[in-house]
């Protein structure tokens, strides 16, 4: 694949299995076909210690399966060979061929993955992480198990596709992504199994979406990038006594009726169209002071909050007392109609909020503006919620309007475009931010503008 569509291939997978030349002695590719078919994304052919030319040969049935089904076939440890295996990458490990000397051989257009054992390990520029052993495992029995502790290390610190690996199996999947595993990496899960179809199909469904999703009314969607919920408090109802967030950026929007938020050591009340955020380590709560319902939108950015918060105890998913604010840490309050403004013809933008977990821009735009073309993102969501009119999107080249009320959240690697069906109002949310505010604003002036240094790329 092209560099580009690759790496979107790769934005987005979850399910990533490793796999010997020839498991249990056989040829693998009816093996191959039935994971693929489950949903594996990625497929690493792993053999250090076969002579070149009979890797190459091994290789075959690796990248025609991987060919028939659209995903990525990936070499362990042999950069040198990437090119001759017709592979999309190659795979390193702490003690293999250094990252910067993988990149090089393999060059731009294919991706690189870097083993991580340790938080310290979760360092470095490559495409992607395997993360692990997180269990005990007897294909590396050499490994540490880092546990849960791992997961969440990567969890806080990476911002770009990870797999959790090590003894992961359908009886702990759904223990992982509620602790923030992005994906996961299996060998014995699919490998071994009676049905390696089912068993590929289960381990997929356990892990967060990779498609556009759309959604109307109460919604919890939970991606590695963003935890896009929308509730509501009844009359006097509280949300959430004082609190604080290690790792993450927690954001309200209300849609009706009111809030109130403590803030450090102040308390605002919140009429709809208000939007507050409340970056790390600041002290925060709230409640509904009115008499009437409150409906709101709760952005937790990057993702994993709400995936750990019925599972674990509050500080395994980032949530911690008072004793853990920050009088350093600054909110951000923008009240209707306010933010900074960002003027084209057809379009108003007020940027609520601008931060490197995220930015939450409002619209109001008219009949006659244009949207955006088809783009996609590499390693940020882009996401919508329109609140008067429509706005008609394209996603994975099918065609949806959204209403009012509507939430449109476009994963990573999605390609999508949208435009105005008349006037509309709406917020756009980008998690991580990607730069996304300074790229409108250089649009905006007609400046020449690379949109890979913001995330943004034209598929066309």
């Amino acid at each position: 694949m092209e560099g580009t569509r690759c790496r979107a291939r790769l934005a987005r997978s979850r399910l990533y299995l490793v796999l010997e030349a020839r498991p249990h002695g056989d040829d693998p590719s009816g093996l191959l076909d039935a994971a693929l078919r489950g949903g594996v994304d990625i497929v690493q052919l792993r053999e250090k210690d076969l002579p070149d030319d009979e890797l190459v040969q091994a290789a075959e049935p690796f990248r025609r399966a991987c060919d028939a089904h659209g995903a990525l076939f990936v070499l362990n440890d042999r950069p040198e060979l990437v090119e001759r295996c017709r592979a999309d990458g190659v795979h390193v490990g702490q003690s293999d061929a250094p990252l910067a000397d993988a990149r090089r051989l393999v060059g731009d257009e294919r991706i690189v993955g870097f083993s991580a054992t340790t938080p310290n390990e979760l360092r470095g520029d490559p495409d992607y992480f395997g993360v692990g052993a997180v269990y005990g495992t007897p294909t590396k029995p050499e490994s540490h198990a880092g546990g849960l502790a791992l997961v969440r290390a990567a969890r806080d610190t990476l911002r770009l596709p990870w797999f959790a690996i090590g003894g992961v199996e359908q009886a702990n999947v759904e223990e992982l992504a509620a602790a923030g595993a992005a994906g996961v990496a299996v060998v014995r899960a699919i490998r071994d199994a009676a049905d390696p179809e089912v068993a590929a199909r289960t381990l997929r469904a356990a892990l967060p979406p990779t498609d556009a999703v759309v959604a109307h009314g109460d919604k919890e969607i939970r991606l590695p990038q963003i935890d896009w919920l929308e509730w509501s408090l009844a009359a006097g109802e509280t949300g959430a006594g004082p609190h604080t967030h290690g790792a993450h950026t927690d954001v309200f929007f209300v849609l009706s009726g009111e809030i109130e938020v403590r803030l450090g050591d102040e308390t605002v009340r919140l009429p709809a169209g208000s939007c507050v955020a409340a970056p790390p380590s600041l002290v925060h709560g709230f409640r509904n002071p009115g008499a009437t319902e409150a409906r709101y939108l709760n952005l937790h950015a990057a993702g994993g909050w709400a995936s750990g918060r019925r599972r674990f105890e509050p500080a395994e998913f980032d949530t911690f007392g008072i004793e853990r604010g920050s009088a350093a840490a600054r909110g951000i309050v923008s009240g209707p109609g306010d933010g900074d403004r960002l003027r084209k013809e057809h379009r108003l933008a007020l940027v609520k909020v601008h931060l490197p977990d995220l930015d939450v821009l409002e619209y109001f735009v008219d009949g006659d503006y244009d949207g955006a073309p088809a783009h996609v993102h590499l390693r940020h969501a882009d996401c919508f919620h329109v609140l008067e009119g429509a706005l008609e999107f394209r996603l994975d080249g099918e065609t949806t309007r959204a209403q009012a009320g509507t939430a449109v959240i476009v994963p990573p690697g999605v390609v999508h475009g949208f435009t105005s069906v008349g006037r509309a109002r709406f917020l756009n949310v980008h998690a991580p931010s990607c730069g996304f505010t300074e790229y409108l604003r250089s649009m905006d002036a007609g400046e020449s503008v690379d949109g890979a240094r913001f995330d943004s790329y034209d598929l066309d």
